[in-house]
């Protein structure tokens, strides 16, 4: 049986392909500094030091998000845009303020709004004007419970009921000790479904990010914005270098999509490559979380694996990677799909 639905996507993906993009942007994510005790989340502030001199002396264009919001209303991302993010509001926040400070850096704060001002590991209101005087950094939400919200329990209609409840009882707490309403969203572990996206565009969000370890292009969906972490193993110079030479690649998922599994298996994975000239890219693999890399074939624009994939945990990040013959570079795109727990 021929299925409509697909053979329509490839057609509108060769009519209305995105044209090359002169550049793209690297945004980076960290949480906490010198923090040995958190190995997994954690960055030495002398190789945080080491990773912003490299942005500077290497004319990298290091941007705040409001401004890659609107490059990216414009279709034009200049060469070698950088934008520095930190999530949850931890004191140590301060040490890395401290450093982007010196190189005159723009950078967001995403803030985990039960703990702000309240719990002795979180910043203190004092904290956040002191850093509010800066005039570069801008606060985002980040939830009020920092909980695993992509992930329901309940019927859709109480479970998009609990995400409202969340997100306003974080901005009303936000509004009251940083005195404005957030507009930017960074999911709780980087975690997210196409029911949480919906919601969160439709509070008036401009924007949502994710931790997909990808680079952004123009094409990007404003409210699946990857993120490229900078902890843990992830936080070397080796890592940081190769990441900020790592392109987007866009790819429109078809079978499975973002999001909820409709069963326990991958049978027969789809995606459709947007790109002027297809022919560019080579040698694509495909990953998931629980089976790491393996080749996928290329025809056109169409990849395809035909094998079935079995999924057992809760959550897995799929990614796509190609090598762009042009530029020598590796382009990936990455996106999350999520088992139900019930």
């Amino acid at each position: 049986m021929i299925d409509v639905r697909f053979i329509l996507i490839i057609y509108f993906s060769l009519i209305f392909y995105i044209k090359a993009f002169a550049g793209y942007a690297v945004i980076l994510i960290y949480h906490k500094f010198d923090e040995p005790d958190s190995p997994s989340t954690s960055i030495s502030t002398q190789v945080f030091y080491k990773q912003m001199k490299y942005l500077k002396e290497n004319n990298y264009n290091v941007v705040s998000i409001d401004r890659l919001l609107e490059y990216i209303e414009k279709k034009n991302i200049p060469e070698k845009t950088v934008v520095i993010t930190i999530d949850d509001g931890y004191k140590s926040t301060m040490k890395a303020f401290n450093i982007l400070k010196k190189f005159n850096f723009p950078f967001t704060v995403f803030l985990y709004m039960e703990g702000i001002n309240r719990y002795p590991d979180y910043l203190t209101l004092k904290q956040i004007e002191e850093m509010k005087k800066y005039g570069k950094v801008t606060f985002g939400n980040h939830s009020y419970s920092h909980k695993r919200l992509a992930r329901p329990e309940e019927r859709k209609e109480e479970y998009i009921e609990r995400i409202i409840k969340d997100t306003k009882r974080a901005e009303c707490r936000f509004k009251k000790l940083l005195g404005f309403k957030p507009y930017l969203y960074a999911y709780p572990y980087g975690e997210y479904n196409e029911i949480y996206r919906g919601v969160v565009e439709e509070l008036g969000y401009k924007a949502a990010f994710t931790q997909d370890p990808a680079s952004t292009g123009v094409f990007i969906d404003r409210y699946i914005i990857p993120r490229q972490p900078i902890v843990g193993n992830w936080s070397t110079m080796k890592h940081f270098k190769k990441i900020l030479n790592t392109e987007p690649l866009d790819v429109k998922p078809i079978n499975p999509p973002i999001g909820f599994l409709k069963s326990s298996l991958i049978d027969n994975f789809k995606a459709i490559l947007n790109a002027e000239k297809p022919e560019i890219y080579t040698n694509c693999q495909l990953y998931i979380t629980e089976h790491g890399w393996f080749p996928i074939k290329k025809e056109g624009r169409l990849l395809t694996y035909e094998d079935v994939i079995p999924i057992r945990k809760l959550k897995n990040r799929v990614g796509i990677k190609c090598k762009n013959r042009k530029t020598g570079r590796f382009a990936t795109f990455f996106y999350m799909i999520l088992k139900k727990e019930r």
